[in-house]
């Protein structure tokens, strides 16, 4: 009976396998561990690098691994106690992962993302997108089939993420891990209709108080009475001297008028 229980794997950019597996308490002491695959048809049973007690990575050739065939995973046990080897018969494109999404931005109305890095089975993804709304921690996730997604509400604060998965026929591929997070603040309020109702207000207010004041007091009348023309009271200074004050002064000495002798009169009582 082995003692390697719970092994699985997962392929990641076209080239990399990984694999983990747990060892129940029946596992000796000295145990080690040997993962080791091998395509259908093929005969050549390679061996992958140990990164820890129950983990391994292994690293394809992108021309040897074909997504759609079937591998079979094998991870053996060496110790003074030989026992079964525990294996898995898998196709790589069930259990491919892509990466996360890169590039997640906010734009006016959208959150916009590129596809994930590396090359994959398949160029067409799906993904999904994780809306959190901070006013109250509500999460909600929405498929997406397009690299954006139209904000409904910029009145509120979201966090967004994204994952992919790619288009492998299966609908139980696997996602990426999320993107990391983007925050969409609110919008900020336009007030400048309300400014310029504002101002019309205020000027069409003014204009009427204007108005009436004028009226209740006659101001209008008084500002606009005409302005006299000194050239119709004063002809001859404008007639003949153009309008030169000076000249028409000293042209009109001033002429002093004696006064009538005076007689003395008394009066008797």
């Amino acid at each position: 009976m082995s003692s390697i229980t719970n092994l699985s794997c997962l392929f990641y950019n076209y080239s990399q396998m990984n694999c983990t597996w747990d060892i129940n308490e029946q596992a000796p002491a000295d145990a080690q561990y040997t993962l080791s695959y091998q395509f259908t048809g093929k005969t050549e049973v390679p061996t992958c690098h140990l990164t820890g007690c129950c983990n391994a990575t292994c690293h394809f050739r992108k021309d040897k691994l074909i997504h759609f065939d079937i591998i079979q995973i094998c991870v053996a046990e060496s110790s003074q106690h030989l026992t079964k080897p525990c294996c898995i018969s898998i196709s790589p494109a069930t259990y491919y992962k892509a990466s996360a999404p890169i590039k997640v931005e906010v734009n006016e109305t959208e959150v916009k993302w590129k596809p994930p890095r590396g090359v994959h089975p398949s160029d067409d993804f799906f993904y999904q997108v994780e809306i959190t709304d901070n006013s109250n921690n509500v999460k909600k996730i929405e498929d997406v089939k397009l690299t954006k997604w139209i904000i409904e509400n910029r009145k509120k604060s979201y966090s967004v993420k994204v994952r992919a998965r790619i288009d492998n026929h299966f609908s139980d591929s696997l996602w990426s891990d999320w993107s990391q997070a983007v925050n969409i603040e609110p919008k900020p309020k336009d007030y400048t209709l309300l400014i310029e109702i504002t101002l019309v207000i205020t000027f069409v207010a003014l204009v009427v108080l204007l108005m009436f004041t004028c009226r209740r007091y006659k101001l209008l009348e008084n500002l606009c009475q005409p302005i006299p023309d000194p050239e119709r009271m004063f002809k001859d200074l404008y007639d003949h001297h153009n309008g030169d004050f000076q000249e028409w002064i000293n042209a009109k000495p001033l002429v002093t008028k004696v006064p009538d002798e005076c007689i003395a009169v008394t009066l008797e009582d």
